[in-house]
């Protein structure tokens, strides 16, 4: 009976390595160094509308060439190796302030807004647009392009449309 485990044990651990092998020949050529978040695919989500990527989380070590331990923080299992195949990374997105409401009777407590017009501005045009600092030049150079795209949309003179409203 020992002889027979021995034998299922050894093709067990065969066709395991096998299986490693093939998986591992799919897997992407990424690699995340420790820090860095990432999503982690579910291979299968626990409810029909769940979605499959939870996260994000943390990248403790590299364990191989295809497998990282990452932080889950759960309490079930709060570490665990996750193959690359399943792991993708978080990119964060900056916190960004796209609109500002004030009670007309409230005095505003925040800085002045800034003078988004050079001192020469020609108008019609969007060349005169001054980009705030807290715009990466990635950020400013998208700007610049969609003005210039759409530049006969754009006017330095100030106006109204008709073609939508606030209830």
């Amino acid at each position: 009976m020992a002889e027979y485990m021995e034998k299922a044990s050894k093709n067990l651990e065969a066709s395991q390595q096998l299986q490693k092998f093939w998986y591992d020949q799919k897997a992407a050529l990424v690699e995340f160094q420790p820090g860095p978040k990432v999503w982690v695919l579910e291979p299968v989500a626990p409810r029909a509308l769940q979605d499959r990527w939870s996260g994000p989380y943390p990248v403790l070590e590299r364990k191989s060439q295809a497998t990282y331990l990452v932080d889950l923080g759960t309490s079930r299992s709060p570490k665990r190796v996750i193959h690359v195949n399943r792991l993708k990374l978080f990119h964060d997105t900056a916190d960004v302030n796209l609109l500002m409401v004030t009670d007309e009777d409230q005095e505003a407590e925040s800085e002045p807004l800034p003078d988004l017009l050079s001192s020469d501005p020609k108008d019609g045009s969007v060349d005169g647009v001054i980009y705030s600092d807290t715009l990466s030049s990635q950020q400013q150079s998208d700007c610049r392009k969609v003005l210039q795209q759409f530049a006969e949309l754009f006017s330095l003179t100030p106006g109204q449309t008709h073609l939508c409203t606030h209830p």
